[in-house]
């Protein structure tokens, strides 16, 4: 019973670490956990002293207790992993075919096993990724990333009405390209020519194959790309 946050950490510098704890308040209260503010100085000033290279997560507890008790005092663990930063061209990408039913839809939660599940078989198919679909087959994200996609019409993303996270570079992304925020389902999937996935960790990754078809590299996801890699450390801090 617990919400997180991942940061990714260059040379102690955390990136984009107001929006994240932003991000966690928001789960916390949500959730009806607390987070006392001295918390995440604290946990800021240690990932300043390790000088980190990789990624942190916060992660915000329910505590003591039952299952079903009252959250009397939340208890606060920081998890730090160095983690050396080596990303490829782009990703093949594939899609799962069980439906899933994120918890508390948007909200990072503990429970990733589904999604990690999901990463592993995607992964002994060959795939480096896989789109999550809803009870409405339509596309939430990816396992561990948000989605991009482009059609003849444009731009799109998976609205947040279908559990779609909230994230970080999702909105810098936003921020910076015209996109739809929309429903995508399978007839819409066959569509598209070109797309990306985004994280903390990945940035701006681009997909190669969608479910072994060779999708475009469209020079505006390029040039975002480029753009996240020379600015979006020094823009998040």
């Amino acid at each position: 019973m617990s919400v997180f946050e991942t940061v990714r950490g260059l040379s102690g510098q955390s990136q984009f670490w107001t929006q994240h704890t932003d991000r966690l308040k928001t789960a916390v209260a949500l959730c009806g956990l607390q987070l006392p503010d001295e918390a995440l100085e604290k946990a800021r000033e240690c990932l300043t002293a390790q000088c980190l290279n990789g990624v942190a997560r916060l992660y915000v507890t329910a505590g003591d207790g039952g299952p079903s008790s009252p959250v009397i005092q939340s208890r606060v663990a920081l998890l730090v992993e160095e983690r050396k930063r080596t990303l490829p061209n782009g990703y093949a990408v594939t899609v799962c075919p069980q439906i899933h039913l994120p918890l508390f839809g948007g909200l990072k939660t503990a429970n990733y096993w589904k999604n990690a599940e999901s990463l592993r078989v995607a992964n002994v198919l060959g795939a480096d990724e896989a789109l999550l679909c809803g009870p409405s087959g339509a596309v939430i994200s990816a396992c561990m990333a948000n989605v991009f996609l482009h059609t003849p019409t444009g731009w799109i993303t998976p609205s947040l009405a279908t559990g779609a996270r909230d994230g970080v570079v999702r909105n810098w992304v936003l921020e910076r390209l015209d996109v739809q925020q929309t429903d995508i389902s399978a007839t819409t999937l066959e569509s598209v020519d070109a797309g990306f996935l985004t994280s903390s960790w990945i940035g701006v990754m681009p997909i190669n194959f969608l479910s072994g078809r060779t999708l475009q590299q469209r020079p505006e996801l390029l040039s975002l790309r480029n753009t996240f890699e020379t600015q979006g450390i020094s823009e998040g801090n």
